[in-house]
């Protein structure tokens, strides 16, 4: 590990920590705040700021263990981070001292020997220990939290949803990445085949212009490719939510909570540029991210508004209205192991309300004969099964029917018309697709 990665991975996990960013968002701040360009030194302070946000309930555990009651949450950020990369490399790497001695001195040049002084104990016992760590004597639901690395309130969940043996699957398939996947973009390419030659990628399921970018794709030509709208950087479940939804050319569509726009441009894609999509975001931030991905992939059709999808202003009758409404992100995980120590069992109660009034709303802007998709990166029942119940119980004309390409699992509770997809079995988010028909 380079300083300057070090560097990078101590400030970005703090932004992190402070504000709750997402850690592609907080490794590109930490980068400008320090001035550091080197794409090695960043590929590496990535993989220190996943790996730490990944392993953090259990580097945590492992400090406790180490150093009692000295690194709480009132500790530094800059500080508290040091001390998981820390144990990071020795509990989950398990490198030499000489390792973990050469981190914490570069950890004193960048965050300062004096800060640091008040610790330098407690750093120095974290090297040394010869603690042979056991997790045996704590609870069950907090023994497997810590050993899965999950908060205790989503394994409860997840066991009492999917069963103690699947769920431990689930949970332990989180610990590793999960494939990057890309689809071509047909408003800018129409040899498919040509692009994923050139890629080195190979081809998915069948699906003509979806690829996996393995570790042997040229990372050169991906990032042309990219960044010239060729090719669309998105997982797998979402591209199948898109060819699932199917629009025709000439229809409309509304697309709700449509940043960063993968799904808007896919559907546009999928129109030949034809018709008309609504897309509905309130965030001003993201809003500006969803202008960029349209301009990036030639995407004409579509209007974007800026609005609480809960409460749409659009009066439009529309011919398909696809929902992704904000969820737990339970889904991804593996992807954004960050995101798992953010959302709390509250916090998801309150994203079910938020899911189940958007799905009423969107359905109110369909035509008779019109297609409706809810799809969320979700694995929990609550955000997925139980609202699409809950709404046709409500709404009687509206029948779910079955999927095209169908590639992952049926739903839960008989709901085999939906499709799931889990980290564990398809290696890719976990996701979940309804698609009903109105009357």
């Amino acid at each position: 590990m380079a300083k300057d990665s070090l560097a990078v991975a101590i400030e970005a996990l703090s932004w992190i920590a402070y504000t709750g960013i997402g850690e592609r968002a907080a490794l590109l701040k930490a980068s400008e705040e320090i001035r550091i360009k080197d794409s090695g030194a960043l590929r590496e302070a990535h993989k220190w700021i996943m790996e730490t946000s990944r392993f953090q309930n259990l580097l945590d555990w492992h400090l406790s263990q180490d150093v009692p009651d000295k690194i709480t949450e009132k500790t530094p950020h800059g500080i508290r981070s040091l001390f998981r990369i820390v144990a990071y490399t020795r509990h989950v790497q398990m490198k030499p001292p000489a390792d973990l001695k050469r981190i914490v001195g570069w950890g004193r040049q960048i965050i300062g020997w004096r800060e640091l002084s008040a610790y330098e104990v407690e750093l120095a016992r974290v090297i040394s220990s010869t603690r042979v760590a056991t997790t045996s004597n704590l609870p069950e639901l907090e023994r497997v939290a810590v050993e899965t690395c999950h908060p205790a309130w989503y394994v409860e969940r997840v066991t009492q949803g999917f069963g103690r043996s699947a769920a431990l699957r689930i949970l332990r398939r989180d610990l590793l990445p999960v494939c990057t996947f890309a689809r071509a973009n047909e408003l800018k390419t129409a040899d498919s085949q040509r692009l994923a030659e050139k890629l080195h990628a190979s081809t998915v399921n069948g699906l003509n212009g979806v690829f996996m970018l393995d570790r042997i794709s040229r990372v050169d030509a991906r990032g042309h490719c990219a960044s010239s709208g060729q090719i669309v950087i998105q997982d797998l479940a979402s591209i199948v939510a898109g060819l699932v939804a199917s629009p025709k050319p000439g229809q409309v569509v509304v697309d709700l909570c449509a940043s960063p726009g993968n799904k808007t441009s896919h559907l546009a894609a999928q129109m030949h540029n034809e018709g008309n999509i609504y897309s509905v975001e309130l965030s001003r931030n993201r809003s500006r991210q969803w202008r960029n991905e349209m301009d990036r992939t030639g995407c004409s059709i579509a209007t974007l508004i800026r609005a609480d999808a809960a409460n749409l202003p659009l009066r439009n009758q529309a011919d398909l209205v696809l929902v992704d409404p904000p969820c737990s992100n339970s889904g991804v995980f593996a992807r954004n192991p960050a995101s798992k120590w953010r959302i709390t069992f509250a916090r998801m109660r309150e994203l079910v309300r938020i899911q189940a009034k958007m799905l009423q709303v969107a359905s109110e802007r369909l035509t008779a004969g019109g297609t409706l998709i809810y799809c969320t990166c979700s694995i929990l029942p609550e955000e997925d099964e139980l609202i699409v119940e809950a709404f046709q119980k409500k709404n009687s004309e509206f029948t779910l029917v079955p999927q095209v390409p169908f590639l992952g699992t049926g739903g839960l509770r008989g709901l085999s018309y939906c499709q799931r997809f889990f980290p564990h079995l398809h290696d890719c988010n976990g996701y979940f697709i309804a698609k009903m028909r109105k009357g």
